[in-house]
């Protein structure tokens, strides 16, 4: 062989690819993990919203009667309430006096059979 006749060996081409799958790989791991993250992330997003509507919601009820707090509506939840994969439920407490404390609690189903709960809390003044 001649030296104006140079090209790639096999070994050379063969260790090439292998580099090659081992950054595809890589990136498919990647992209895995992104997508488990995104689920998640939006899951949370969607049950914070659903907690926030209902806080808001009670909040409401409360303030809608004359003493406040004193409408058959506000009160704790007696079961959980399931919507798309997002469970709802909140408690008040005590039953009666000046301050209430709301807490709704939320809770999902992450990939991977795992799950997540989360409670958001506010006071108000009756």
């Amino acid at each position: 062989m001649t030296q104006s006749e140079r090209g790639l060996t096999v070994v050379e081409i063969l260790v090439a690819l292998v580099i090659l799958g081992i950054g595809l790989l890589v990136l498919a791991g990647g992209s895995v993990v992104v997508t488990r993250d995104l689920t998640r992330s939006g899951l949370a997003t969607v049950s914070n919203a659903r907690a926030q509507a209902k806080l808001d919601e009670l909040m409401a009820v409360a303030a809608s009667t004359s003493p406040r707090c004193g409408s058959a509506n506000f009160v704790s939840s007696v079961s959980a309430t399931t919507i798309n994969k997002i469970t709802l439920s909140w408690n008040i407490t005590p039953v009666a006096g000046a301050q209430r404390t709301i807490s709704v609690y939320t809770s999902y189903r992450l990939p991977g059979n795992r799950s997540h709960a989360d409670t958001l809390t506010a006071l108000i003044g009756c």
